[in-house]
């Protein structure tokens, strides 16, 4: 089951409750742990919802952490998904994407979005479905202008996107 470094969970926290959203999306979900730390950390009455696109993590766990749980490819879902959100996780996710497929990705996301993701460059153990191999690297110059807060450190780019609107 993937998962993130737990050490970087406060500035993303952070980053999210900077901005106060009343709807998530988490796109990669993992164990699921953003749903109970947004939750405890920015408000309780957050609405948390998730994008998995390996079906086999997809777990009645997962879906009690949520308020739902799509599965899916989140570059295939159409824009009036992302249009329902306030804000979208994606971390430790974005790594698993080609850079084009990525960036047309948020490209078509509106909202603020929180990106986390390796700064450095690491094949995955053998053995994990496809949608766990990394595919690119990326770098806070990556995101262009639309990067609104860089709380990046030793081990991670770390990034608030600015609403697509705000961009400029």
């Amino acid at each position: 089951m993937p998962t993130s470094n737990l050490a970087l969970w406060p500035a993303i926290l952070h980053l999210v409750w900077e901005v106060q959203p009343a709807r998530v999306l988490d796109i990669g979900p993992g164990w699921g742990k953003a749903a109970g730390l947004l939750r405890e950390y920015v408000n309780p009455d957050i609405e948390v919802h998730a994008v998995e696109a390996w079906d086999g993590y997809v777990t009645d766990r997962l879906r009690a952490a949520y308020d739902d749980v799509i599965v899916g490819d989140a570059r295939l879902l159409p824009e009036f998904v992302f249009a329902r959100y306030d804000m979208v996780l994606m971390v430790e996710v974005i790594e698993h994407m080609d850079k084009p497929g990525a960036l047309a990705l948020l490209d078509r996301i509106c909202c603020p979005v929180v990106v986390c993701t390796p700064d450095t460059f690491f094949p995955n153990d053998p053995g994990l479905p496809p949608t766990e191999e990394h595919v690119s690297l990326w770098t806070v110059d990556d995101f262009g202008d639309r990067v609104e807060a860089d709380r990046s450190q030793i081990g991670a780019v770390l990034v608030r996107l600015a609403a697509k609107e705000a961009v400029g």
